[in-house]
């Protein structure tokens, strides 16, 4: 097989270079299309998990005779819709040590037929067993919506080529985002149905149900599993994967818990996550405080996550290609590259939640506006710390990614408790609004200084894996025959084209 170098590429536990040859669409792309029609459904469940609440205790249904409404406040709701963050929290780190080496289309069925599940009885729960019963549901479908995470990678490792997971990837988790958009004005619009929110949880149900029979009957879990996988297309993954071999290595945890720099990007991380977790429970909410009904409450509440996508779908490969210009990079160390950046989402998203609570009542659109511009800069923020974790570390980027992601997780689970007890059983006073934006900015502030003052960017001294030569990453291309074999070194600092040249003249 005709091969060709591309580049080296680093990820927690493999290594080897990424391929390529002449072999382009196969069965592994309509595998891709189930994963991103997968990710779109949990998305789907994600997005309406603040409307359906709302529909629950709609004052404006309380004497329909279809639909049961109950008189939640705000604490209850804030305690319901905790519940399903929390249990995403507390299964990440589990899920990434327990589920990663099982993975496979299984798994991944029954966390469809189990969000499912809950969604169909989850009427008769709330009816029948009121909000506790209802935190409980909610709790579980956390749980495996973390762990859909997780075997969406496992299944990333089965099926694509090193130098086809990159696009894939970006495709099959933002099918989440888009799943989030289109939930949150079908969501509005079916709880004005006369089932109302009931309708809500059925639609959701028979799209997880339908989902998880296309899951389980027309995907695999590997290659070799699937029955239209023709012998060509396999060797080329199988060959493909041969280059990218699993390597156990023994993580520094004490050292990356120990360091500073890493806290200092997840303070910010937290602070966009529990900000993002806001927007998606009570945007919502607090548009009905203008006198915009639920049904348009949650069209409206879709234009602040496009903003978001379009502007770091946009920004982040024009702010990569403004940092690789001649010169630019001379003068612009790379930490001080992404403070900036971030500074500037932040510095507008605070402004922005500074002026939110005093708008008045009849300045709706401009409320709307502002919250677009507040999620859009932070799809600019998103665009400045995420590369922070490349930056600081080569080898352990994605356990860097793995704990940050669970304290924000746990930071954002908080938020729609905490802003359900200042609500309490008021959902429209400003006053209660005003001081929820304020602590958020204040979160803002804080982080952001955090950041500026102790975040970096620089590789960091425990990022190697052989302790007697911390220039080298200890990475072998599995392609070679021993004992020709060269060992790559250190990605960033040594030319690639140099470094391709003296391969090609090896081989």
């Amino acid at each position: 097989m005709d091969v060709e170098f591309i580049r080296f590429q680093f990820e927690d536990g493999y290594y080897g270079v990424i391929t390529k040859n002449g072999f382009k669409i196969g069965v592994r792309h309509i595998q891709m299309i189930y994963m991103i029609a997968s990710s779109i459904t949990m998305g789907f469940i994600r997005g309406s998990m603040g409307v359906a609440v709302l529909a629950v205790t709609d004052p404006t249904r309380r004497d329909d005779t279809y639909i049961q409404i109950h008189n939640w406040d705000g604490k209850v709701q804030g305690a319901v819709l905790a519940s399903f963050f929390f249990g995403y929290a507390v299964m990440l780190i589990p899920s990434e040590l327990f589920l990663r080496n099982i993975g496979g289309k299984l798994l991944t069925t029954v966390i469809l037929l189990v969000n499912g599940a809950f969604c169909v009885a989850m009427p008769t729960i709330i009816n029948r067993g009121g909000w506790v019963a209802a935190c409980n549901a909610k709790l579980f479908m956390g749980m495996t919506h973390a762990c859909f995470f997780t075997l969406n990678q496992s299944l990333f490792e089965q099926w694509m080529p090193p130098n086809e997971r990159k696009f894939f990837n970006h495709l099959v988790f933002g099918g989440v985002q888009l799943g989030i958009i289109i939930a949150l004005p079908i969501s509005g619009l079916l709880s004005s149905a006369p089932l109302g929110w009931e309708l809500v949880y059925y639609s959701l149900a028979m799209l997880a149900l339908s989902m998880a029979i296309i899951s389980g009957t027309l995907t695999a879990s590997s290659p070799g599993e699937h029955q239209a996988v023709g012998d060509a297309e396999k060797e080329f993954i199988s060959d493909s994967l041969n280059s990218y071999k699993k390597k156990e290595i023994n993580r520094p945890w004490q050292d990356i818990l120990k360091s500073p720099q890493f806290w200092a990007v997840t303070g910010v991380h937290a602070a966009s996550n529990a900000l993002f977790i806001f927007f998606l429970a009570y945007v919502p909410a607090y548009l009905m405080m203008y006198g915009i009904s639920l049904e348009d409450s949650a069209w409206y509440s879709m234009l602040p996550f496009i903003s978001m996508a379009s502007v770091y779908i946009l920004m982040r490969p024009i702010l990569d290609w403004l940092y690789t210009v001649r010169y630019i990079h001379y003068i612009f160390s790379a930490s001080f590259f992404r403070k900036v950046i971030n500074g500037l989402g932040a510095f507008g998203i605070v402004m922005g939640l500074t002026m939110l609570p005093n708008f008045p009542r009849d300045w709706s659109y401009l409320a709307i506006i502002t919250l677009s511009a507040i999620l859009g800069l932070m799809g600019l923020q998103f665009c400045g710390f995420l590369s922070t974790y490349k930056d600081m570390s080569e080898n352990y980027s994605g356990t860097l990614m793995m704990i940050s992601a669970t304290v924000s997780s746990v930071v954002g689970a908080a938020v729609p408790f905490v802003t359900g007890l200042i609500l309490g059983n008021d959902m429209c006073n400003r006053e209660s609004w005003r001081v929820i934006m304020l602590t958020l900015a204040s979160l803002y502030i804080l982080s952001t200084i955090i950041y500026t003052a102790f975040g970096s960017n620089e590789r960091q001294n425990w990022d190697h894996l052989n302790n007697n030569d911390k220039r080298r990453f200890g990475h072998y291309n599995g392609v070679r025959v021993e004992p020709r074999e060269v060992q790559l070194q250190e990605f960033g600092h040594v030319n690639l084209a140099l470094q391709k040249h003296e391969i090609d003249t090896t081989l």
